[in-house]
């Protein structure tokens, strides 16, 4: 596939979405043992068994929420029972089992919620070389859970791998020492997740001084919530200050969101953190074209980066499957998130980032805010909008797009409604797990923001309505 024709199947796969009834944007997650439990994960890896033949092997990683024990044994019970394989890694972060797949199975699985509360759990499957599954792949992977599943005579075997976790500080070791490191003090607050002790121990590898926060392994996530917001790190950031450190890094449960703080406790949105740290992966890269994908909720500050670089913006509909796409047909070195997340491979980034952005400091000879403060400034708003029970949320969609003043500039349906100004945007998309809509807005000024805020609630108010 072309880069032009995966950017031309983007309504196909808004189609796609609409079609599908267990899989979300990335995988599924719920409330253990109401939206998600034994049996049903069960199922998923009985089809996925069928889906992928017998005699393959699917690589199994885990964040340390209390259900992920439970919901492994019985995603290995349909596994192995349907003939295929299961290689348990243990708790690993998703970059992790992104790269053990590529190198020893045909699929993956990671069970976790991510950043949501410590009551939910989830499932991601991955493709064979790590990538995680396209709506396609998806789509045909509930035909077969939802129909009658035949059990195979032969059945697989459940494999144990407890070495995947060193090779992955091995291998974060490695891709941060590209960019030298000056020895700083460094405050990690591990989320209780899987990054918990990846992210301190590399950085100690690398020469730093590290502080530990909330770095055991805790699957009630008693000290904070799993998601690294602004909110949720009071502690990281009044850390960071008492210890006089260079910056401070917070993970959610599985570790594949990387938020910082800086040295003056100052919370830095994750489109700006990951900018950065694209801005300079991308100047070490010697491609000649420089490409950077992100999702369609990204700040415009890429496109103030990208300007700098000569590099190609390439937006998709929100999901790391579409950014994973985009750097296969597309060539893109990087596909970042707006939450901070940063794809350098087939999967997100979490532990890693810390020591990149470690050696970005050490490179520029700044402090963490200064840093921050030498890109362009935009203010954003991140609202929500709850639905009336039973609202069709596709023909909502559609009558917001007559519903918005037409004075914008561009409008862009690949996933949700992005209006863009000349001064800024708004999206307006459905969430994944929630039945909301998410608003986000942004502009120059925190004023112009705010309008467009207003903007997107005002014309919902009346597409809800109408």
């Amino acid at each position: 596939m072309t880069c032009e024709e995966f950017i031309g199947k983007f309504d196909h796969y808004k189609a796609v979405r609409k079609q599908k009834k267990l899989f979300g944007t990335f995988g599924f997650r719920g409330i253990v043992n109401e939206g998600i439990g034994a049996d049903k994960v069960r199922q998923v890896g009985a089809a996925l068994a069928l889906y992928l033949s017998k005699g393959k092997t699917v690589a199994i990683g885990k964040d340390p929420r209390v259900s992920s024990d439970m919901l492994e044994d019985a995603l290995i019970g349909g596994i192995v029972d349907y003939g295929c394989n299961a290689l348990t890694l243990g708790i690993i972060t998703p970059n992790g089992l992104s790269l053990e797949v590529g190198k020893q199975a045909d699929a993956g699985v990671m069970i976790t919620a991510s950043h949501n509360p410590p009551e939910y759990n989830g499932i991601k499957c991955l493709g064979k070389s790590g990538r995680g599954f396209s709506p396609d792949e998806d789509i045909a992977l509930e035909k077969i859970y939802f129909s009658g599943m035949k059990k195979p005579a032969d059945k697989g075997k459940r494999l144990v791998d407890s070495g995947a976790a060193g090779r992955y500080r091995d291998y974060i070791v490695s891709y941060a020492q590209r960019f030298s490191q000056k020895p700083m003090k460094i405050v990690v607050d591990g989320g209780a997740g899987s990054a918990s002790m990846v992210t301190p121990e590399t950085l100690e590898r690398l020469g730093h001084d590290i502080v530990r926060f909330n770095c055991k392994y805790d699957g009630l996530f008693t000290v904070r919530n799993p998601e690294p917001t602004d909110a949720n790190l009071v502690k990281l950031k009044e850390l960071v200050v008492e210890e006089g450190a260079a910056f401070g890094v917070a993970h959610d449960g599985d570790g594949d969101r990387t938020a910082f703080v800086d040295e003056k406790g100052g919370f830095i949105q994750g489109d700006v953190s990951a900018a950065i740290i694209a801005d300079h992966v991308l100047r070490e890269n010697k491609d000649k074209k420089k490409i950077i994908a992100v999702t369609i909720a990204y700040s415009n500050l890429i496109e103030d980066v990208a300007k700098n670089l000569g590099a190609e913006v390439i937006y998709t509909p929100v999901g790391e499957p579409y950014l994973a796409q985009a750097k296969l047909y597309c060539g893109a070195q990087v596909g970042l998130e707006e939450h901070g997340s940063v794809l350098l491979g087939w999967s997100r980034e979490g532990a890693m980032l810390a020591g990149v952005m470690a050696g970005i400091l050490s490179k520029e000879g700044k402090t963490m805010s200064e840093l921050v403060s030498s890109y362009p400034k935009y203010y954003q708003i991140k609202d929500a909008k709850t639905l009336p029970a039973g609202t069709d949320i596709n023909a909502l969609m559609e009558r917001l797009e007559h519903e918005i003043p037409q004075d914008y500039k561009r409008l862009t349906d690949i996933d949700g409604v992005r209006v863009n100004y000349p001064t800024g945007w708004f999206l307006v998309r459905a969430s994944g797990t929630e039945p909301k809509l998410r608003v986000f807005s942004e502009g120059v000024t925190e004023e112009k923001a705010r309008k467009f805020n207003r903007v997107a609630m005002e014309g919902l108010e009346r597409a809800i309505y109408a």
